[in-house]
């Protein structure tokens, strides 16, 4: 029988949790990471893609938005290129099997649900501008140009594009976990754990950590230490990005989760040190026992939070950057020696 860390009773916290959650999401962290962001003056455009293909009445008008609409090439060949890779004979027979895709009734219809529910999506546009604020901050080089929104029949929920250096938000992924449409969908690929996350709060979060994934990279070695590390780095990234978020958001966690970690903190690492995973470069066991999303991390039972691996990671990261507050963000992306940041961290709950 697996070994399981000692569970704590959270009732209570997960209670209070949930009463909380919609005070705290954006505001309830010590905010030590907030900057002044008065003299960077970027404000990405607001695009409805969604408004302008399903406005489309004719196959003539889907050809003219592919001519005047950047985000057309990605959300043809990126986002839904199951639609149209039937197509091969140019951009007419695109925008013809793209005019019937956007005039399918149910996929109308979900557009219009969607578009009832954001409305002018100025809260997320408010939320995603800040955060595009402080991606100039500490990465200069790149300045956000666009939002576009999309509908694409849940395939994608956020994007970033590089060449353009833009996001993609697909809305009717964000349409909260009670949305009858989720139910219906098959529970292979949208198990409940996931569909639980496909709420409105996790728009902006999903958004930077598609922005993260470029900027991250793995060091190459392979063992469990080093992957953790690898996730930490993004997740410190997002404590920086968006330091007003509360950290469950930033773990994409439920109610409750957050707190089972911490809770549990020098269980989970006793169990790492006792059971030799901290340095096994067994990487199909530990990845799906400590990384790949899941509904729990299998090791801990059915209790505990999931990939507890990165937010170990996670910690070990936050350690190192408040002992040596003169590395930079940047100068800790591009360490690559693994092992000499966990031991200079000195982490050890």
């Amino acid at each position: 029988m697996a070994a399981k860390v000692m569970i704590n009773n959270i009732n209570l916290l997960h209670k209070i949790f949930i009463i909380t959650l919609t005070v705290c999401l954006f505001g309830c962290n010590d905010q030590k990471h907030s900057k002044d962001l008065s003299s960077i003056k970027i404000e990405p455009e607001l695009v409805r893609f969604e408004d302008a293909l399903f406005k489309c009445s004719s196959t003539s008008d889907v050809l003219k938005l592919s001519e005047t609409s950047y985000f057309y090439d990605v959300y043809v060949n990126t986002i839904i290129p199951h639609v149209t890779q039937s197509s091969r004979n140019g951009s007419e027979d695109v925008a013809i099997e793209l005019y019937k895709y956007s005039t399918d009734k149910d996929i109308d219809s979900l557009y219009k649900l969607a578009s009832r529910k954001y409305g002018t999506f100025s809260k997320q546009h408010k939320e995603l501008v800040e955060a595009s604020k402080y991606i100039n901050y500490y990465f200069p080089e790149d300045s956000i140009s666009a939002i576009n929104t999309f509908v694409a029949t849940f395939e994608y929920g956020s994007i970033y594009n590089e060449i353009d250096q833009s996001f993609g938000v697909g809305l009717d992924m964000y349409m909260g976990r009670d949305f009858e449409v989720y139910g219906l969908l098959n529970p292979q690929h949208f198990p409940f754990y996931r569909v639980k996350r496909f709420e409105p709060y996790n728009i902006t979060p999903n958004c930077i950590k598609s922005y993260l994934n470029t900027k991250v990279f793995e060091n190459g070695k392979n063992s469990f230490l080093d992957y953790a590390i690898y996730e930490g780095k993004k997740l410190y990234g997002m404590d920086l990005l968006l330091p007003k978020l509360h950290d469950s958001l930033k773990m994409g966690y439920s109610s409750g989760q957050i707190e089972w970690n911490r809770i549990n903190e020098k269980n989970i690492w006793s169990f790492l040190i006792e059971k030799e995973v901290l340095f096994s470069t067994e990487k199909p066991t530990y990845m799906t026992n400590f990384f790949n999303d899941g509904p729990f991390t299998t090791p801990f039972g059915n209790e505990s939070s999931p990939k507890t691996g990165a937010w170990v990671g996670w910690q070990i990261v936050r350690a190192y950057m408040d002992k040596y507050p003169e590395v930079s963000y940047k100068d800790l992306l591009a360490d690559k020696d693994h092992l000499k940041i966990f031991k200079a961290s000195g982490y050890k709950p």
